[in-house]
């Protein structure tokens, strides 16, 4: 007899038929379901799958701490004072330091209370990490190396997601060897952070918008970068949804908790100063930062390029920016014809935070949390010029830029 619906709708039933008694069935029982596999063979097979990542992680932490303390050895021509690690404890990384150990400072904290700049969840890491490694600075860096393991292997899943397997190893490559990703290893806030921001595109991509939210939260209390995450995944979700109305459930709810990281900062400068855009004018007053059109920054970079009495800061600095703001300008430009929309906005809205900036001196430094940009230069990693060229380039520059920072030379 022909098995037609009505006989496949029965036998989806079978089993629990054959639980009643007096009736005689002719077919064979079911067979027992699949005994499910250990968790620890699937937790091995989900780390075989981004061991690649994880790889390139552990093998760019040691080697950029090496060759940093070997072209030490070999420019200045003696040991370091500060140490083996005292050579990266560096600017911003003094800062976060100071915040983990001392905390935020009100007016009558002198110096400290320009620290309320600097957002707390980096230092609150370190502090906490700080439990069990007792070294401050070896706490940071734990912290720094951790996450951009973390931020790896968010990069080489998503990227895997969109593009394949290979372009999402030719992505974390390219990030692990871009020129300023150094400071993914060292005691700054860039590794979290874009181990958070991946990892919130990650689960919005997979429809898991708990997660999603969550790190989202966590990363708009990192950096003010974090701001640019929110309208790329609340557009993510529409998108989802087929721009529907009627399809927005009640998960579309738990995106209200992202911004809630930089509410609780505001908080805080509310608790300490009484004002919760406190930072706001200490940035301009301490650091000279404010808003301003792009213009006027390319403007003065091109001045320094070439009234700059110093050669050499005509090359890390002037150079650096303009050669940021074309990378970046340039990406964004093409992510808009070959990228998913929300990866386009993110890069957007990252544009204008970093480049309407009074003070763009950081900005090299900042690519390296724009994610989007490195799924993009994985779409042309079968095209040889472009790779090794890319490859060939970006190792240089950052060796350059890791032996000029090792030797208390601005490098960002």
């Amino acid at each position: 007899m022909r098995r037609g619906t009505l006989w496949k709708f029965l036998g989806r039933n079978e089993l629990a038929m054959s639980d009643m008694e007096g009736v005689e069935f002719n077919e064979k029982p079911p067979a027992p379901p699949e005994v499910e596999p250990k968790r620890l063979a699937v937790w091995l097979r989900r780390i075989r799958n981004i061991r690649y990542p994880l790889t390139l992680a552990l093998l760019s932490t040691v080697i950029t701490f090496a060759f940093g303390f070997c072209s030490y050895l070999v420019i200045e021509d003696k040991m370091p004072s500060e140490g083996w690690f005292g050579i990266w404890e560096r600017w911003d990384a003094i800062h976060y330091l100071s915040v983990a150990r001392l905390g935020y400072g009100g007016e009558e904290s002198g110096e400290q209370r320009f620290m309320i700049v600097f957002f707390p969840l980096y230092p609150f890491t370190i502090y906490l990490t700080h439990l069990v490694i007792r070294k401050w600075h070896v706490a940071a860096l734990a912290v720094s190396n951790i996450c951009c393991a973390g931020a790896f292997c968010y990069c080489f899943l998503l990227t895997q997601k969109e593009s394949g397997r290979r372009a999402a190893k030719a992505a974390v490559f390219y990030l692990s060897i871009f020129p300023t990703a150094y400071f993914l290893h060292l005691a700054y806030s860039e590794s979290i952070f874009l181990f958070l921001t991946i990892g919130a595109f990650y689960y919005a991509r997979e429809a898991r918008w708990l997660p999603c939210a969550l790190l989202g939260m966590l990363a708009t209390s990192s950096r003010l970068s974090g701001l640019a995450i929110m309208l790329p995944l609340g557009f993510e979700y529409f998108q989802q949804a087929g721009f529907r109305w009627r399809k927005i459930r009640w998960d579309g709810a738990l995106l209200a908790l992202i911004p809630l990281g930089l509410v609780a900062y505001l908080y805080l400068n509310y608790y300490y100063f009484g004002d919760p855009l406190r930072f706001l004018q200490y940035q301009r007053e301490q650091f000279f930062r404010y808003f301003c059109s792009p213009l006027s920054a390319i403007k003065d970079n091109l001045d320094w390029l070439t009234r700059d009495p110093i050669v050499h800061r005509r090359v890390m600095i002037c150079g650096s920016q303009l050669a940021a703001i074309i990378f970046a300008t340039t990406g964004l430009i093409i992510a808009a014809f070959r990228l998913r929309p929300c990866y386009t906005i993110y890069l957007a809205l990252s544009w204008v935070i970093i480049f309407c900036d009074s003070v763009t001196m950081c900005s090299p430094r900042y690519l390296i949390t724009l994610f989007p940009l490195f799924m993009l230069m994985a779409q042309w990693h079968k095209r040889d010029w472009f790779h090794y060229s890319t490859t060939f380039l970006s190792l240089l520059f950052y060796a350059v830029n890791t032996t000029q920072f090792v030797r208390a030379l601005w490098a960002h």
